[in-house]
């Protein structure tokens, strides 16, 4: 992964622009019961601390890109030791060299006598040894910053990992239900060619082209409008129709703010699949589905209804992999924000609802 570490200046220099007024506060009162300050001595003390803390905030990139290049080439802590101990002494020295001019020149002090290394070392003492102390403040800060950064990479890796592997087993789930689906399909083509129903089972088979073309457009998509969610089942109940006959009657209800709602791509067709499945194939009489979606609240409602299946048998018993892997698809994508509720051999049929967060394309 690319090293895209960068110190924001603003940040930087603002923090030793603080730590020179600190500073400056702290050599009043370490003298304050020395001496009386003249105007060029609070001068020339603001001078000195400022100009001190401006260079560190100038030094402070160099010392972080000085800890990450030794730490990537040497693994002996004590080379390392030996060669931070090495810059601090140079920083103290040198830095302390160009601080002292330009403090000079700033305050108007011309002679060249005051700009040889004899007369600049010459002021170098126990008060300026605090630069050489700042030099390891800077690499903890630096160290502090590193373990901080590589945490959040790694934080950040894991999660693309996790990321991965939902879209992994959500890719993984979507593939269970399109075969499952187009077996169903064939199954029913298949189904009305038994019955010597050729003409009917060239219509259901054109229906199905113009199906498997629709969701070859948008194939890939793990999300589309719940406008182009209804049209699969719709074609798909079309297909089943074509089998069923006056049997199966189909009813689609969709709230107009609803339509251009994001929903996973075939949610609603393994629901559909197992309404016809579980209670209209088990019907002798006519028998209806009943699709509908409204948003209650920030949710999208989504709802299947069929009606009871006939002959004894107890529709919906066994919900299949495919509305197994609904209900592990919508946990996977939504968490606990979403919920898939079965009433399964009621009075009223069996009613699948689905909820989840209401999205559209323009806030998602």
């Amino acid at each position: 992964m690319p090293d895209h570490r960068r110190l924001n200046w603003r940040i930087v220099l603002g923090l030793w622009t603080g730590v020179g007024v600190l500073l400056i506060f702290q050599t009043y009162v370490a003298t304050a019961d020395e001496r009386a300050w003249t105007f060029r001595q609070h001068l020339t003390t603001w001078t000195a601390q400022m100009y001190r803390a401006w260079l560190w905030a100038a030094l402070t990139p160099f010392v972080f890109w000085l800890r990450r290049e030794w730490g990537r080439r040497h693994q002996s802590p004590v080379v390392l030791g030996l060669l931070h101990f090495l810059t601090a002494v140079a920083i103290y020295a040198f830095g302390n060299v160009i601080r002292i001019w330009i403090i000079e020149l700033t305050l108007g002090y011309w002679q060249a006598k005051y700009f040889t290394l004899h007369a600049v070392y010459g002021q170098l003492g126990a008060f300026t040894l605090i630069d050489f102390y700042t030099y390891w403040i800077v690499i903890g800060a630096a160290y502090v910053s590193d373990l901080s950064w590589q945490k959040r990479q790694t934080e950040l890796r894991e999660e693309q990992l996790r990321t991965q592997l939902v879209q992994a087993e959500l890719a993984a789930l979507k593939q269970q239900v399109q075969p499952h689906f187009l077996f169903n399909s064939l199954n029913a083509v298949a189904a009305l060619m038994r019955e010597g129903e050729a003409a009917k089972a060239v219509e259901a088979l054109a229906l199905l082209s113009t199906l498997l073309r629709q969701l070859m457009n948008y194939a890939g998509q793990p999300e589309i409008e719940l406008l182009r969610e209804l049209d699969y089942a719709q074609c798909y109940l079309s297909i089943e129709k074509v089998r069923f006959e006056e049997r199966l009657t189909t009813l689609f209800e969709a709230d107009d703010d609803c339509l251009n709602a994001i929903v996973p791509t075939l949610i609603l067709q393994p629901i559909v699949e197992n309404a016809v499945k579980h209670g209209i194939a088990q019907r002798r009489s006519p028998g209806r589905v009943m699709v509908t979606a409204r948003r209650v609240g920030d949710r999208l409602q989504l709802r299947v209804a069929n009606d009871p299946a006939e002959g004894g048998r107890r529709a919906g018993d066994s919900h299949g992999i495919g509305l197994s892997a609904t209900r592990i698809r919508l946990e996977r994508i939504f968490g606990d924000r979403q919920k898939l509720e079965c009433v399964l051999n009621g009075p009223d049929g069996t009613i699948i609802t689905v909820e989840i967060p209401f999205r559209t394309a323009g806030n998602n």
